[in-house]
């Protein structure tokens, strides 16, 4: 097999030869892409036809080539604005098929294609051009017919202004008559015609290398975003970590998930392999259009993702985004119609007016169509009439009202129409609608809209045995209110035989008024007459599936690994001297409250789950507070994940960790985190003994002591004045039970109160003068404050300033003890004679300070030659 050995250097094109070998390691694969939608590379020229970027990709097909072999499909992904040519920008005029060259290439078997071209150009409103093709965006003849049409086919925008006032420009070729040269969208002849550059805007008189038909395309992406409108610009996207996040033109940001289907499905139709559409190569007897891959499809499980945010970052990118999971699946409003009526009997039926997507319907008991149908009807809004011998459904907004004039009227109609008001008292004050909440296991959830006018009146109450969103059902209940309303004014009227085509669910509005109304009632007879009622204002279909929901959590709750952190103050914390507390639990299934005292009272909560673990190898005591690129630290985590940081960053503060000494805790920051084993970690570039912490490294961390990430996962619990400084039970049962549960997790703590303790001083020093008194001196450490640059002293963290300092003898035993308000002492050739009976060749001092109580803090303890 192939061997790469490349120069020691980390280029694209090395890049792509590892991904290459591990293929052919893993036994081969399908399909192998060089890249996808070099755009800025592949149209950058050194001359004015030489493309460095097409070459190397060449070379580097052929590379690839010799490593996977040729049972593989090798090709690269161009962007739909990349693969047909590069048109320059310049004065030059020129054109040049810059990537024949590599579709012509021996290595490349087929063209592959990232197809998000415009389909359609659709506005708000039935003014915009392209309102007289549909009735709205959704419908499948419209995109399937723009798929070879329309923008970038037949006309394009030459400005934004342009665009936004529909001035098109006609895509032509007047010099050569090849205006699909110019058609970013016309692949069909771009496949089927031979290419002919124009340097200077002048046509070749020889052709490309591409020979025409003689490779099958490929479709490596084809997708649409699940918004509104999302057909206008397939290729944009909403993310609010994107600096390219943006919406359609002309969209409203509401979520469409039918528009994504509608636009896969029209693609899918006119490509098919037994399309007329997709013609047969003559020189290979393959479709032009041989595969396509949609885009795009997640690994990750759904409806976890995106569900959990608590794990993936992207899941609110989902909802208008371009996924199929959890959407490749939905059902179309008309076709759950359709399969209620077929199983009732009906099969007469018309449903290609209805738009929208349905989450869930539950039929639960046998029930007539019309009764299964209602809740649907309500919800979406839509209604059924008879129309030429079949059941049509459609929805209300479906087309205008018909004006009637008084001329069409019967005399006695236009005289004095027959009007009727119910009384407002029969209407309803509330309405609420019961549904299926997603969100909630898909629970029965409740939704409800008041009027706020100090009407009188009932309680409306709908079941819609459906799955929707809050927000739909909220606005269904807001819709029941208005129809209910708009019911209590019905109007009969007599009209002439030129209304005959006039039938239920019509609406129409009467000369030289603005009230619309719809037609509740048809009768026939000498006149037609007609019974209508006040119409309501159109709302928009539900054309997003709800929200999907995190699996649901098992009922089995861990038991808990716990560790309670007594720690000095932390940045940004200190004044907070509470203890810590880090819990992990996997799965995590909420908040582990945390108990303690002989009372076992709640203490506090830890609401996030640690990264929290233990360690591999024993880790030596090392340097403080500098770099310490000799030690490293092998950890196992129990969960959670670590990554590394630059120098300044750790400076800033990150990459914090404390490792359990007892009841101590050393304080470790870590430049490298590096991933070894799953779950195992080895830290280096260390910063040891942080905030003070030194004395817990006085003996080496044992294989096993835990480690914790000192993050904003950790939690506070409460101890009282009285039991620091005393051996303390702890008890953190699994999540939501009790303190007495059997699989609680207990352990007992002495907390020393480390955030209100001095830390140690620092830089003890001793010297002998000329008289044989020997000078002893120390610098504070600055517990508080200790950071700022500025002038003078950082606080004393203490009422009063004081330190203590011991002289000890060969075998440690304090000889002299004196304390000091300030950090020096000058220790007298006859105190030391006292205490040693001459003056001692060196000395042993421990000096620490005091904190408010009195009580000494950490101390430093050196033995000083003198």
């Amino acid at each position: 097999m192939p061997t790469f050995s490349g120069a020691a250097e980390w280029s694209y094109r090395r890049f792509v030869l590892h991904n290459a070998k591990l293929a052919a390691l893993a036994g081969g694969v399908d399909c192998f892409i060089l890249g996808s939608e070099l755009r800025g590379l592949t149209m950058a020229r050194r001359s004015a036809s030489d493309y460095p970027a097409v070459q190397a990709l060449r070379e580097l097909a052929a590379d690839v080539r010799a490593l996977v072999g040729s049972e593989t499909t090798l090709t690269y992904a161009a962007d739909w604005s990349e693969y047909h040519g590069h048109r320059s920008a310049d004065e030059s005029g020129d054109m040049f098929f810059h990537l024949d060259p590599l579709w012509a290439d021996e290595n490349i078997d087929v063209v592959g294609l990232d197809w998000y071209a415009p389909l359609t150009d659709w506005r708000a409103g039935a003014a915009h051009l392209d309102a007289h093709l549909a009735r709205d965006i959704h419908d499948p003849i419209y995109l399937r017919g723009r798929i070879e049409a329309g923008e970038y086919y037949d006309w394009y925008y030459a400005a934004a202004e342009d665009r936004a006032a529909q001035v098109r420009t006609s895509i032509t070729d007047e010099d050569y008559g090849e205006a699909w040269v110019w058609r970013a969208k016309d692949v069909r002849n771009w496949w089927a015609q031979a290419h002919h550059d124009r340097p200077g805007g002048v046509r070749a008189v020889s052709p490309t290398a591409w020979v025409p038909q003689s490779k099958p395309i490929w479709f490596i992406e084809l997708g649409c975003a699940a918004v509104d409108k999302g057909a206008n610009a397939p290729n944009l996207f909403t993310d609010s970590k994107s600096a390219e996040s943006a919406l359609p033109p002309f969209s409203n940001g509401a979520r469409d998930d039918l528009i994504q289907r509608r636009v896969l499905e029209a693609y899918l139709a006119h490509w098919d392999r037994e399309s007329d559409d997709n013609p047969v190569s003559s020189v290979n007897g393959k479709r032009m259009i041989e595969e396509m891959s949609l885009w795009a499809w997640d690994a990750r499980p759904h409806p976890a993702f995106p569900a959990r945010s608590d794990v993936w970052a992207d899941g609110a990118a989902w909802r208008l985004g371009h996924w199929l999971n959890g959407r490749a699946g939905l059902s179309g409003l008309g076709e759950v119609v359709l399969d209620i009526c077929t199983r009732s009997g009906v099969s007469d039926i018309d449903v290609t007016a209805l738009r929208g997507a349905v989450s869930g319907c539950v039929v639960d008991a046998p029930m007539s169509a019309r009764d299964a149908l209602g809740p649907l009807m309500a919800v979406y809004d839509f209604t059924a009439a008879e129309r030429e011998g079949r059941i049509v459904f459609f929805h209300r907004d479906t087309g205008g009202a018909t004006e009637v004039a008084p001329d069409d009227m019967s005399a006695a109609s236009v005289a004095e129409p027959f009007a009727q008001r119910s009384d407002h008292l029969d209407t309803p004050v509330e309405a609420r609608v019961r549904f299926l909440d997603a969100a909630r296991d898909y629970l029965i959830a409740s939704a409800s809209a008041r009027r706020m006018d100090n009407a009188e009146g009932g309680v409306e109450a709908l079941d819609a045995p459906l799955v929707v969103e809050p927000e739909a059902a909220e606005a269904l209940a807001q819709r029941v209110l208005a129809d209910r309303r708009a019911r209590i004014e019905t109007m009969r009227i007599e009209l002439g035989p030129q209304h005959q085509v006039l039938e239920p669910g019509d609406r129409v509005v009467l000369a030289g008024g603005a009230d619309v109304f719809e037609i509740e009632r048809v009768e026939e007879a000498e006149t037609l007459q007609l019974e209508l009622r006040r119409a309501r204002a159109d709302v928009g279909a539900q054309l997003g599936l709800a929200d999907p929901n995190a699996p649901i959590s098992p009922h089995f709750a861990p038991t808990p690994a716990v560790a309670v952190l007594d720690l000095p103050p932390l940045p940004g914390a200190e004044d907070d001297e509470r203890p810590l507390v880090a819990v992990f639990a996997s799965p995590w299934l909420g908040a582990h409250d945390i108990y303690a005292g002989a009372s076992g009272a709640h203490r506090g909560a830890a609401a996030h789950c640690a990264i929290l673990g233990e360690l591999l190898w024993t880790l030596w005591p090392g340097p403080v507070d500098r770099w310490d690129d000799s030690s490293v630290a092998r950890i196992k985590l129990f969960g959670g994940a670590l990554s590394s940081v630059t120098k300044e960053q750790v400076l800033n503060g990150a990459n914090v960790f404390a490792i359990q000494a007892g009841d101590e805790w050393e304080i470790v920051q870590a430049r490298q985190c590096v991933l070894v084993a799953p779950g195992e970690y080895e830290l280096a570039g260390l910063l040891r003994g942080r905030l003070g912490s030194a004395h817990a490294m006085a003996s080496a961390h044992p294989v096993g002591a835990r480690i914790v990430a000192l993050d904003k996962n950790l939690g506070r619990i409460a101890i009282g004045a009285h039991e620091w400084g005393e051996a303390l039970d702890f008890t953190a049962p699994p999540a939501g039970h009790p303190s007495t549960h059997d699989r609680a997790t207990r352990l007992t703590v002495t907390l020393p109160h480390a955030a209100a303790r001095p830390w140690a001083p620092a830089h003890l020093r001793a010297r002998r003068d000329a008289t044989g008194d020997v000078a002893v001196s120390w610098v504070r450490c600055a517990r508080i404050g200790g950071d700022s640059w500025g002038s003078g002293e950082p606080p004393v963290g203490t009422t009063v300033e004081g330190y203590r300092l011991e002289v000890l003898d060969g075998v440690g035993i304090v000889v002299r003890s004196t304390d000091r308000t300030e950090s020096n002492f000058n220790y007298t050739v006859a105190e030391q004679a006292a205490d040693f009976g001459a003056p001692p060749a060196s000395l042993r001092l421990r000096v620490a300070q005091l904190g408010a109580s009195g009580a000494p803090g950490l101390n430093t303890e050196l033995t000083i030659p003198l």
